[in-house]
Formats: structure tokens, C-alpha cells, sequence
């Protein structure tokens, strides 16, 4: 909406989406760019740049190379990433932080309807997030799911009745990892 009231010209335009592609600013301006950092942002947090990894791509190498520089000096990880391989990162990144997220969100529910505290679950999810820091998330994998344990898989979902929805995306993803894991 706004840009098309900004005069650009042919000065370097850049978004810093993971799923738009380079080519939707091309109208805009002759020098066009991305610098994508993968990273969640909120407010209020401070993060050290530095290890955020940044993806940048551009329509000319001498754009390239201004982002590079650019990006260079606020991350010590800058890689040149395509519009559809961005999208598949910006993809995978949702599932890794944004619904993973959720779920913490949905388990704190659960938890806050027992009045037990959801700071029980903070040793348990930061072994899971260490785990796949050395290990593949496959072989990482554990639960009633992976092994399909029908009669705890029940047992959860009969007590998930109280919890509208939560019944539903339970058994999708248990169904899902079970599915994945059968034939491994």
C-alpha cells in the first residue's frame, strides 16, 4: 500500500520477508533485494545478531554485494538463498518456532485449567531443543505417538474433551508422527 507513494528511483529497495519473493519489489525499483534474518522477533526481547543467520539474494551481483557487505557486519552467518528455497526455509521455520510455539501455548492452557504451573515443562522443553542440536529430530523423536500407543493416545484424547479443538490437532499430529515413523 505504501509503496508505491515512496520515491525510490533506482535506489536499492529491499524487503526482509522469508515468503515473498525478490520479484514482487522489481516494479518498484531497477535494484532490488532481500536480507531475510531467520529469527523470531518480539518486542522487548534483545537478541545478539551476530549468530542470527541472514539470507540475502538480489537481481544484479552488484547488489548482491552491497547486501553482503551489509549484512557482514551485523551477522558472522550471510548466505545466498533463492526465493523458492527461502520459502521452503521460511516454511520449515514456521513449523520449528511458530507452531511449536503454539503448542506451548496449548500446553500452558491444559496446565492452567489444573492450576499446575507450565515452569514444570521448561526442563523438558529445553532438553528437547538441545537434543536435536546433536541429534537428528527423527531419531529425537519420542511418545505414544512413535510407538503408537493406542491405549495412552485414548486415554489423552477422553481428557482433552474439555479442551474444544485440542482433541482434533492431537490426533492429526500424532497420526502424522506415527505415519512418519512406520516404515523408518
Amino acid at each position: 500500500e505504501v509503496l508505491p507513494h515512496v520515491p525510490i528511483e533506482d535506489n536499492l529497495l529491499v524487503h526482509c520477508s522469508g515468503s515473498i519473493p525478490l520479484s514482487s519489489i522489481g516494479k518498484y525499483s531497477k535494484n532490488t533485494g532481500v536480507f531475510y534474518p531467520l529469527q523470531t522477533l518480539s518486542r522487548n526481547r534483545q537478541l545478539r545478531f551476530a549468530k542470527i543467520p541472514v539470507f540475502i539474494e538480489a537481481n544484479s551481483e552488484e547488489n548482491l554485494n552491497k547486501l553482503l557487505k551489509i549484512a557482514s557486519r551485523i551477522s558472522r552467518e550471510v548466505s545466498v538463498l533463492d526465493s523458492k528455497s527461502r520459502l521452503n526455509l521460511h516454511i520449515a521455520a514456521v513449523f520449528a518456532c511458530n507452531f511449536v510455539n503454539h503448542f506451548y501455548t496449548i500446553a500452558f492452557e491444559i496446565l492452567k485449567e489444573k492450576d499446575i504451573s507450565f515452569d514444570v515443562l521448561k526442563p523438558l522443553i529445553l532438553e528437547t531443543a538441545q537434543k536435536v542440536q546433536t541429534m537428528d529430530p527423527a531419531n529425537a523423536q519420542t511418545g505414544p505417538a512413535v510407538r503408537f500407543d493406542k491405549n495412552v493416545i485414548s486415554t489423552h484424547l477422553e481428557a482433552l474433551n474439555g479442551f474444544p479443538g485440542y482433541g482434533d490437532i492431537y490426533k492429526k499430529l500424532s497420526r502424522s508422527i506415527y505415519n512418519y515413523h512406520k516404515n523408518r
